[in-house]
């Protein structure tokens, strides 16, 4: 390892822990938390493993994040348990499938919520149905399941819901209609979030463009020498994040615009903490 290398490692192992940065600075949280799990490589394992995280909606803020040998129960466990334990106070998940993640989050939030995301759901339908464009064959089907999902309002739903039935007749149709019924409450828990006043997406969309930024980078490194090191720099990465100012968010999070993601969850009476590398954000000069 090079000096240049040697010093950065160094650094990376003089930064704090995110969660502990969490849980010493931050209590203005909205509570609903898009999750997911993007994947790095680390050598010496036989597959990329899955670095899982979660984005505050209203803030835009990752309070925490955790790298797992798999998206299992026991990884969830760990990721709610620490979100606990940092005193983050969690009513809903945006994640884009549930089955190893409702138990544990209810084990540590027994009265939190699953939004699953519906393009995710759609993505999946459209995969499904060998959808493409020289092959609109069931194009007519999908863009009715698209119209149900464009719906305010459970009885305008199940009104739609009920004219969809007609494809069942279509084994095919009937499987990827099946794939929405069966999930049905946890693909529209976002109406009741927006009537509690609370910001709720219907969509993991905020997550999936930090992915993609995240990947980038990640790409760049071509993998990790081993988890620890992997660790410290996912640590980083996510301090970095949370103290980077955002310039490019549209509505409804213009507002957000020139500030850290920290600002926003930082309670405003405890001092800005002091990081190596990472300043508090500039007061404006008065003319």
């Amino acid at each position: 390892m090079g000096t240049v290398a040697h010093r950065i490692a160094d650094e990376l192992a003089s930064l704090p822990k995110n969660e502990d940065i969490t849980k010493a600075y931050c209590t203005r949280w909205g509570g609903v938390l898009n999750v997911d799990g993007v994947y790095v490589k680390i050598k010496g394992l036989p597959k990329a493993i899955p670095f899982i995280y979660g984005i505050d909606f209203e803030t835009h803020d990752i309070p925490a994040g955790i790298l797992a040998l798999a998206e299992n129960e026991a990884a969830f466990e760990r990721l709610f348990l620490m979100l606990k334990r940092i005193g983050y106070p969690l009513r809903l998940v945006v994640a884009d499938e549930a089955p190893a993640l409702k138990g544990p989050l209810l084990q540590a939030f027994p009265k939190a919520e699953v939004q699953l995301c519906q393009v995710h759901l759609m993505r999946n339908v459209r995969t499904m149905l060998h959808l493409s464009l020289r092959d609109a064959t069931h194009l007519p089907f999908f863009r009715a399941l698209q119209k149900l999902f464009a719906l305010s309002g459970e009885a305008a739903r199940q009104s739609c819901l009920q004219e969809l039935r007609a494809y069942e007749r279509v084994e095919l149709y009937g499987d990827a209609l099946r794939m929405a019924t069966d999930r049905w409450d946890d693909l529209f828990r976002h109406e009741g979030m927006w009537k509690q006043g609370f910001r709720c997406p219907k969509t993991n969309n905020l997550i999936e463009g930090y992915n993609a930024h995240f990947k980038a980078r990640v790409d760049a490194i071509k993998g990790f020498e081993s988890l620890s090191s992997a660790s410290r720099w996912l640590n980083g990465w996510m301090l970095k994040r949370r103290f980077t100012p955002f310039h490019e968010c549209g509505k409804p999070f213009k507002h957000l615009n020139g500030h850290a993601s920290f600002e926003k969850s930082r309670d405003p009476r405890l001092p800005w903490p002091e990081i190596f590398g990472l300043s508090p954000p500039e007061k404006p000069t008065r003319k």
